[in-house]
């Protein structure tokens, strides 16, 4: 375990999205765009072709699985994914994809397997964080790409306060990162930044709420401000 490792542990955080599963879903398509901009903007940070090896991880009930294949319909899409429970609504939902179940600690991959990875909210969850992201960097070939979004530490009032009102299902195990340690992280991990930026200051499901939110993305996204927003997207490259 390297020294940032968090005190939880893979079986906790596995026990309890298995335990979520069943509601999983159901809870995000109550507030729409909120849970799908990850999809969205994630793609946006995507170079895509026919024949891409891409690793989606974690993959959750395969949400992002529609978005990618409406945006190549020839990826080679892999998707792992540690929650049992999760898989299995997964693989009923798109019975024609490739699921696989993993311990974020240790991909079940050879080196070198994927010419990107897409890694949506899941590194604030992983028990060691640098010991993932190293596992990622394997994966990747040489310059190959990893586009990662995860909440800032200055946002976790959110998943406190949800603890409280039970506005949906909850984080479970984590530890929501300040994107200097994120940063600090890749580098450790030998994963060179190319772009990060935040995203989501407008977390309200209404339509015109979306539009918005890419304005103040726009404006404030790469400032000092960036680490108010509710999501925060990396864009890194594997290094030589």
């Amino acid at each position: 375990m390297s020294s940032r490792a968090n005190r939880f542990t893979m079986d906790e955080v596995r026990l309890f999205w298995d335990g979520v599963a069943g509601e999983y879903e159901h809870e995000n398509e109550l507030v729409g765009w909120v849970h799908t901009q990850r999809f969205r903007e994630g793609l946006r940070r995507l170079a895509l072709g026919p024949g891409t090896r891409l690793l989606n991880v974690w993959c959750r009930a395969g949400g992002a699985v529609p978005f990618l294949r409406a945006a190549e319909p020839g990826v080679r899409l892999v998707n792992a994914e540690l929650s049992f429970g999760l898989m299995r609504h997964a693989r009923a939902k798109h019975p024609g994809e490739s699921f696989v179940q993993v311990s974020l600690h240790d991909l079940p991959f050879a080196s070198g397997s994927f010419d990107a990875v897409l890694s949506l909210e899941t590194l604030e969850h992983v028990p060691d964080p640098v010991l993932f992201l190293a596992e990622l960097r394997r994966v990747l070939r040489k310059d190959g790409s990893l586009v990662m979004s995860l909440p800032s530490s200055a946002v976790e009032w959110t998943s406190d306060l949800n603890d409280v009102l039970k506005f949906h299902h909850g984080e479970g195990p984590h530890r929501f990162l300040a994107p200097r340690e994120v940063k600090a992280m890749l580098r450790e991990a030998g994963l060179s930044l190319v772009e990060h930026r935040g995203t989501l200051f407008v977390p309200l499901r209404y339509g015109f709420c979306e539009r918005l939110d890419r304005r103040l993305s726009a404006f404030f996204g790469a400032g000092p401000l960036a680490q108010f927003g509710l999501r925060q997207f990396y864009v890194c490259r594997a290094s030589g």
